[in-house]
């Protein structure tokens, strides 16, 4: 897609205008009242060779609020774009996350629209394989618990999450499994994980794993399939670099994914993901690299992901990331290169 003329003027207009208002902090909500946070996200996607895909936008918009009182409370982040984010996506104004929570003995219990507890989070910012295939950055329906217990200066955490049922509001590349399938509903979905850090001051490992599964539930007619993912996962920190991996293996259908119009999310898959990020002060320097394969549909995908960014001010994040994907299916092979600018900006 092209461009408007007008987005590139938006993106420097609302520069000018969003970093002083960023750089200040946010008035103090009064105890047990609530508190907001504004924030934009902009972006400029420059392709190396097809320059008829660039393009400058506003990434979203977005309102986050939190509410405590006691051992209650709520969060929810709104967010809003001209257009829409993904082209499945039911409109321009979508809840990313929301949900009201309770502390008990076990831990935080939550229900609504809660995050995924499936593997690292992504860092990046254009998003990791992982999170375009549907794994991260996917918050869904349900209730779940959120734990943890200090053992001196190490600590336990524990999480679980049930999904009732998929709204279809994801960070999932178009194609690529329910989130966007309209003819799909995912339902009962349980996911489980476990993590435990190792704190020795200077420096900290941190082990986890976790799985999940969930039904498919296609158009009446269509298969149905059950989709299972367990992942490991292992960062160390030293001071200001930290070094990070981990591995998923999915147990899908080939047979469905190649039904549903090669949905390479329906397939068997193996998965690994691996970078390190290096902060400083003011500079955090990073890279991702994460690669499927796809076993049903004969294919393997890669994505190098280096990146900068620069915080001149509290809540002002500005991001240089370049993209190297290269997708071989059977035979065909495609690459696709760019640049992209990103500038967040949150008070």
């Amino acid at each position: 897609m092209r461009a408007r003329p007008g987005a590139a003027a938006l993106l420097l207009v609302l520069t000018g205008l969003l970093a002083p208002a960023a750089a200040a902090q946010a008035p103090a909500a009064r105890s047990g009242g609530p508190t907001f946070a504004f924030s934009v996200v902009l972006s400029d996607l420059e392709p190396t060779r097809e320059r008829d895909q660039r393009k400058a936008e506003l990434f979203w918009a977005s309102v986050a609020a939190s509410f405590e009182r006691g051992s209650f409370g709520a969060r929810a982040d709104l967010r809003a774009r001209e257009g829409t984010f993904r082209d499945y996506y039911p409109g321009s104004v979508w809840l990313w996350e929301g949900y009201a929570w309770a502390k008990t003995p076990a831990g935080e219990l939550r229900a609504g629209k809660l995050p995924t507890i499936l593997g690292l989070d992504d860092i990046s910012f254009g998003g990791d394989l992982f999170s375009l295939n549907g794994v991260g950055r996917n918050p869904d329906w349900g209730a779940g618990l959120w734990g943890d217990v200090r053992l001196g200066w190490n600590s336990l955490a524990w999480a679980a999450r049930f999904v009732g049922e998929n709204d279809h509001v994801a960070f999932e590349e178009e194609g690529r499994g329910v989130e966007s399938d309209p003819g799909a509903v995912l339902r009962d979905g349980l996911e489980g994980k476990v993590s435990f850090v190792l704190d020795k001051g200077l420096w900290k490992l941190h082990p986890a794993l976790s799985a999940g599964t969930a039904r498919i539930v296609r158009d009446a007619g269509a298969e149905e399939l059950r989709r299972s993912d367990a992942i490991a996962e292992l960062t160390a920190s030293l001071g200001p670099l930290s070094v990070f991996v981990e591995g998923l293996s999915r147990s899908g259908d080939p047979s469905v994914a190649r039904e549903a119009g090669g949905r390479l999310g329906y397939d068997d898959a193996a998965a690994w993901l691996t970078g390190l990020s290096f902060e400083l002060p003011t500079i955090l320097v990073r890279y991702v690299y994460s690669e499927w394969r796809y076993q049903g549909l004969d294919g393997n995908e890669r994505l190098h992901q280096p990146a900068v960014v620069w915080t001149p001010a509290r809540g002002i994040h500005a991001t240089i990331e370049y993209a190297a994907r290269r997708l071989r299916l059977g035979p065909a092979v495609s690459t696709f290169n760019a640049f992209r600018f990103g500038l967040s900006c949150t008070f």
